[in-house]
Formats: structure tokens, sequence, C-alpha cells
């Protein structure tokens, strides 16, 4: 036997490991999944083969919480780090990373188009166009299969029925014709224009999965259309192309129903606010008016027909007894200044006026015929039969101007005298014992009247009275 140092077999195991993992590090190794077994404790063993070998790997629990979810007999891609389990000397790979087999080139093709499109700027807050207030109709772009329409027919019944049915425009969501057909649904919900919002969901998966939403063209359709789209495109952790371009990312189907639909509670609660304040508002707005309302009926009663009447009859009253007085007094007036001017008419006739001239010639003859030439007696004569007709003439225009005014005095007298409102066609009713009657209520059926005209007077018996409401 050589000189080699002897070891145990658990000495073995832990060299030919140590050897293993400083020569190959970490492996990146794609196959088949088989004999996959998942314990309590949350790790999974299992086995990775292809056509001609096979690999034992186990996936601790605290790697597998972001490994994709796989089952026997699906291509996946781990890394790891090769080993061999000393206990039983078995080698094995410790997955520290669990993808379906191609996602690498998914994620890389991924981020091309994600850095291509950001660079166009459709990824930009600017071009995103925002939701409605109200949604009044609403589009779905989704799968007929499976359970995403009805959590969001389930979320619209329990949020706000009145979205109820939504518009579905039926679409596979993966697949080789997954894109063209979700870009052909957009297009069509702009052409059509009936709805106010669409939903572009499906439910969660692998990268491969969702690869319909990560392509160019159902990323251009977004942009494009002039409806706003919400997406919902599998789990919180799952992000899309689709998703950076719409113009809101929900994190699920059931999020995209909740954000383009108000919840009915709170609605309910707003509306009832607003009733309240409505009510309290209504009833204010009542008070106020009914306040206005009785202020104008009091001003209203005030300016009655009857009550003016009533004043306006008395005020009538007092007029006529003013007018009646103040005739009176331009009556006795008139007669006062009618005397003065007969007394000074009297005074200036022209036959008084001639007696007084011939008198004051009478005395001038004398006083001339005692000192006077002739010549000067001739010019005096001349003089004085010039005055004597220029005394008539004055004397006939004073008596003709004082004759008009003393017709105009009398017909002034005669306009504002009863005797000219009863020429207008009113009449003067009074009782038995000669009052004047102003009021129908002072009288009674079958009462003696006497009504005094222009001309004339009548006898008169109340055959009916009426009030004044009962013009």
């Amino acid at each position: 036997m050589s000189d080699a140092p002897v070891l145990t077999v658990t000495e073995l195991n832990q060299c030919a490991d140590g050897l293993l993992r400083d020569r190959l590090g970490r492996v990146r190794v794609e196959g088949e999944v088989s004999n996959l077994r998942q314990y309590a404790s949350g790790h999974q063993y299992f086995s990775l083969k292809d056509a001609n070998s096979s690999v034992s790997c186990v996936l601790f629990r605290g790697n597998a919480r972001n490994a994709a979810r796989f089952s026997d007999g699906d291509a996946v891609q781990i890394q790891g780090r090769a080993g061999i389990y000393a206990a039983r000397g078995q080698f094995q790979i410790i997955v520290e990373q669990l993808q379906p087999a191609g996602e690498g080139q998914l994620l890389a093709a991924f981020q091309r188009l994600k850095e291509k499109l950001a660079a166009e700027g459709l990824f930009d807050p600017e071009r995103k166009k925002p939701l409605p207030p109200w949604t009044h109709r609403l589009g779905v772009i989704t799968s007929t299969q499976g359970d995403v329409r009805h959590d969001i027919e389930r979320t619209l019944a329990r949020r706000f029925p009145l979205l109820l049915p939504f518009t579905l425009y039926p679409t596979a969501v993966q697949g080789a014709q997954a894109a063209s057909q979700i870009a052909a649904a957009l297009e069509q919900a702009a052409r059509e224009g009936t709805v106010d919002v669409i939903i572009l969901a499906r439910g969660g998966g692998s990268l491969e999965d969702l690869q319909a939403f990560n392509e160019e063209s159902v990323a251009r359709a977004i942009a494009a259309s002039p409806i706003p789209v919400v997406t919902g495109v599998g789990h919180e952790t799952d992000t899309t192309i689709a998703d950076f371009v719409a113009d809101l990312r929900a994190s699920t189907p059931t999020a995209a129903a909740e954000a383009v639909s108000p919840d009915g509670a709170t609605l309910r609660h707003r509306i009832e606010r607003a009733r309240d304040r409505m009510t309290t508002l209504a009833a204010q707005r009542v008070a106020q008016h009914r306040q206005t309302l009785n202020a104008l009926w009091t001003r209203l009663e005030r300016r009655h027909p009857r009550q003016l009447m009533e004043r306006n009859a008395q005020r009538l009253d007092d007029q006529h007894e003013r007018l009646q007085r103040a005739w009176q007094r331009r009556h006795e007036q008139a007669g006062q200044r009618l005397q003065h001017l007969r007394l000074r008419l009297a005074g200036a006739s022209p036959g008084n006026r001639i007696a007084s001239a011939r008198m004051r010639l009478d005395h001038l003859h004398q006083r001339l015929a005692r000192a006077a030439p002739a010549h000067d007696i001739r010019a005096h004569r001349e003089r004085l039969a010039r005055l004597h007709r220029d005394l008539e003439y004055q004397m006939r225009q004073a008596l003709t101007i004082r004759q008009q005014r003393l017709e105009a005095t009398r017909r002034q007298l005669n306009a504002l005298g009863p005797q000219a409102v009863l020429e207008r066609g009113y009449a003067i009713l009074q009782t038995e014992e000669g009052q004047v009657l102003r009021d129908a209520a002072r009288t009674e059926i079958g009462a003696p009247l006497k009504a005094r005209l222009a001309r004339g007077a009548l006898e008169l018996k109340v055959t009916a009275t009426k009030s004044p409401e009962g013009d």
C-alpha cells in the first residue's frame, strides 16, 4: 500500500466537496425537473436531467421564496453551487436561483425593449392620460378562460354594480397569437369609442407566460390608445413592458377593477352627507323665503286696495273740506276785491273824471280870464281839448282792463265752486237731514236720499249697498 494518509469516509466526502466548490464555483445548468419532493420545512428536493444524465438538486426555503414555480416535467434553468453531500457521498447542486428555461433570453429582450421605449418617452408621466373622474362604461381585454374575468366582475359587483356588465374584448393572453390579438382589441376599442376606460388583465405566470405583455406591438398599441388603459397583469411582483406604458399600473386584476370603480360605501356616505347638506340648505332657504314672504304679505296688507281706498276716501274727504274752505276764502276775497275794484272804478269813471276836469277847466278859465290874453286862452283851450281826449281814452282803456280782470276772477271762482264739479257729471248725495253722504255703510236699504245735480235734483231710495271689495 502507498504512504497516502488514511481518510475517513466523511473526510473523503468533505475533501471532494471542497475540491468541487473551489474548481467549479457557481454553475448554471439547464434541464428537466423530475422526482420533485416538497417538505413541511419549505425545502424542495428534485432531480435535473437531460437525455443522458441527471443530478440531484436541493432548493432551500430561503431561496425558494424568490424562485419561479415549477413542477415535474418543467424545463428550468438553475444557478447554484455544485458539491458533495457528505452524509451520503452524493453529488448535488444547492440551487440559489431557478427560472423557466429560456427566460435568460427573454429577460435580455425585455431589458433592451424597456430601454428603447424609455428613450422614446413612452414611459414619461407627462404623456399618461388621466382616468375620468367617473367611469360610465368599462372595457376589459382578457381571456374568456380563467378567473380574471370573474374576479373583475366580483370586484365591480361589490364596489359599484352600475359598471356591470362591462364590454369584454376576448383575446388570448398567452401564446404566439396573444400579442397581436391584444393590440387588435385595443385598436377596436379606440375605433368604436364606446368605453371610457380599458382594463388589460391576466393572472400570474412565469416570464414566458407573460411574454405577450412584453411585446413591442402591445406597448405601442397602449401608447396610441386615446382611451386610458389600466393594466392588471400577474401578481404584485410581476412587472411588464405594458405596465410601464399604461396610464395606470395596478398590481392585480382585482386592484385594476378597484382603481376604475368608486367605492359604493364611500360614495353612499358622500351622497348622504351631500343630501344632509342640501336638506339643511333647503330648510334655511325656505325659512329665508318664508320670512321674506311674511314681510311682503305685511307690505301687501298695508297696500291692499281696500285699505288704500279707505285711506284715499278719508284723504278725499279732507281734500274736499279743504277745497270748500279754500273756495269760500277765495270767494270772500274775490268779493272783497270786486267791491274794491268797483269803488276804484266808480272813482275813476269817465263821468267823474270829466266833471272834475270841467271844474278844473272852469277854474282855469276864470284865472285865465283874469290874467291871460286871448292867445293864451286859445292855446290853453287846445291843450285842454287834448287832455280831455287823452283822459277819455285812458279811462276807457283802464275800464276795459279792469273788466277783463273781473271776468277772469269770476270764471276762476266758478271753476272752484261746487257747481263746476256738478257740471262735470258728479252728483252730491244728501241724507234726509241734508248731510252729505260719503260712505255707503252709513245708509240703509230703503232710506230716502237726495241727489243734487248740475241742474235740478233727484229724489232717490236705497235698494242695495255694496262694500268696496264688491267693485
